[in-house]
């Protein structure tokens, strides 16, 4: 899926943090019970953008990690 080909860019990782970020501001200024409960579901996408996961891409089969690791590089002789 393009959309989640997105969100493991580096842009995309960028929005997911500025997402999480909104949502703590609104959580905290809601303040109460349910302001608590967005404020710490925001550290969900805040999470998962600073450390490159998508929680979601393997349920599409794709990789988790947001730069999945490379192949071996081989090496040939000069």
């Amino acid at each position: 899926m393009k959309f989640l080909s997105f969100m493991n860019t580096a842009p995309g990782r960028a929005i997911r943090v500025a997402g999480g970020l909104a949502l703590l501001g609104v959580g905290v200024k809601a303040g109460g019970g349910a302001g608590t409960g967005l404020a710490v579901f925001s550290l969900l996408p805040i999470a998962t953008g600073v450390f490159g996961v998508c929680p979601i891409s393997p349920l599409f089969g794709q990789p988790a990690r947001a730069c999945a690791v490379p192949k071996q590089r081989t090496t040939h002789p000069a």
